[in-house]
């Protein structure tokens, strides 16, 4: 029997204080303690191009500086994926983002990172077929069924993803905005899109936002995340065209693009369908 995800996370974030803990260590824990999660890695480390789509990001937390996932462990997991391990705690956003904050035991003032899987808010709201965005989903991997996910929501011209994403079968809603920040004499745009959730029962949250970012076609995923109404309206504000200062968003690392940010301007585009 799998461990429950809190009793999961306490236990690897102690055994991460051990100096020699490192991939093995966490394979043979994930082994006994929760076989499926390993299982998902494996299966997704299978398929590289699944940790190509995303871009890098850090594990620090927002201008806290403290590592949302212990670095021991997230070095760890980075080995059992078959990533290069962080540097200056930056690594693949895709398995920070999905592993690396179910095996979170750091409490933000959000709640804990592992949520946004644990709590079915996103499929719910994005009328998702249950279980797709779960910690261990009934078909495919948490980490394959996001990046479908975002690639339909990025790329909707592309060819249909093998799995079905929605209930039904249809489409995701194709009305919403997306914001277009880029540096002046840049070829860079950082792209957030927030589409809004169609199913009365999301709670007090009102969309999902995805943000990427492109350059010359090729788009590098970053994260996906529910945002309550007060914190949809306060990322609203910012859908305005005109000059500002662009910077890294969501913990992302560009290439060119430092934390203090460069001038540049905003746009807003209506959503690809």
């Amino acid at each position: 029997m799998s461990l429950p995800l809190p009793s999961l996370t306490r236990r690897l974030n102690a055994l991460a204080a051990d100096p020699g803990f490192g991939a093995e260590s966490l394979e043979a824990e994930l082994r006994r303690s929760h076989p499926a999660i390993l299982a998902e890695v494996r299966e997704d480390a299978a398929c590289p191009g699944r940790f190509a789509a995303w871009g890098q990001s850090s594990n620090l937390e927002g201008n806290a500086h403290r590592e949302l996932v212990h670095p021991r462990l997230l070095c760890a997991l980075c080995g059992v994926a078959g990533l290069e391990p962080p540097k200056a705690s930056v690594t693949n956003a895709g398995l920070l983002h999905t592993y690396g904050y179910l095996l979170s035991n750091r409490r933000t003032p959000f709640g804990y990172k592992r949520e946004r899987w644990t709590r079915p808010v996103l499929e719910s709201g994005l009328n998702l077929r249950p279980g797709l965005l779960g910690p261990v989903p009934k078909s495919g991997t948490l980490l394959g069924n996001l990046t479908a996910l975002s690639a339909a929501v990025w790329h909707p011209w592309s060819s249909p993803h093998p799995i079905q994403l929605t209930v039904n079968g249809s489409s995701l809603d194709g009305s919403g905005l997306t914001l277009v920040e880029q540096p002046a004499g840049s070829s860079i745009r950082l792209l957030t899109r927030l589409i809004p959730f169609s199913r009365p029962d999301a709670g007090s949250h009102g969309a999902a936002l995805f943000h990427a970012w492109e350059e010359h076609g090729k788009f590098h995923f970053i994260t996906v995340f529910p945002v309550n109404r007060g914190t949809l309206q306060r990322h609203q504000e910012r859908f305005q065209s005109g000059p500002a200062l662009v910077k890294p968003r969501f913990n992302s690392v560009i290439p060119g693009l430092k934390p203090e940010g460069l001038p540049g301007r905003r746009t807003v585009e209506p959503a690809r369908t």
